[in-house]
């Protein structure tokens, strides 16, 4: 387990990540910038138009690096809106606890890597956006 300063969970960010690049490929060095420490990793590979995600959590945070392609993040908070475009894997967006995160896979084959500090808890997720809507009424 990777152990990471907890205090940036706090906002969605978007976050450089280091990546090299040479005659061989390229190699994309995530650990070192992941702000929080690292519970569970997985991969999501999707067709153009595939929309995934559609859901908030309670506890986990996400930091989400496209690998491949090009995937379209829409954030929402409760009140604010924003889009993002991950379509390089040195840029990563870290989505905290309490924002709905909703994926759309902009090219055929475009793979999102995940990187979680909540193992797989089926009760943390919120899969209804009235759902999320009234939960953050509810802490307020």
């Amino acid at each position: 387990m990777i152990k990471k300063d907890n205090d940036v969970r706090t906002s969605i960010q978007l976050i450089s990540v280091p990546h090299y690049v040479d005659e061989r490929g390229d190699l994309t060095v995530v650990e070192e910038v992941v702000p929080f420490d690292i519970s569970r990793v997985f991969a999501v590979r999707a067709m153009k138009g595939a929309v995934r995600g559609k859901h908030a959590h309670k506890k986990c945070s996400q930091f989400m690096v496209c690998v491949s392609g090009s995937i379209q993040v829409v954030c929402y908070d409760g009140v604010n809106e924003s889009t993002y475009l991950l379509d390089r894997p040195s840029v990563g967006i870290n989505v905290p606890p309490g924002v709905w995160a909703q994926e759309t896979y902009e090219e055929n084959g475009s793979i999102l890597m995940v990187f979680c500090d909540y193992p797989y808890v089926a009760d943390d997720y919120i899969n209804d956006i009235n759902d999320f809507r009234e939960y953050k009424r509810n802490m307020e």
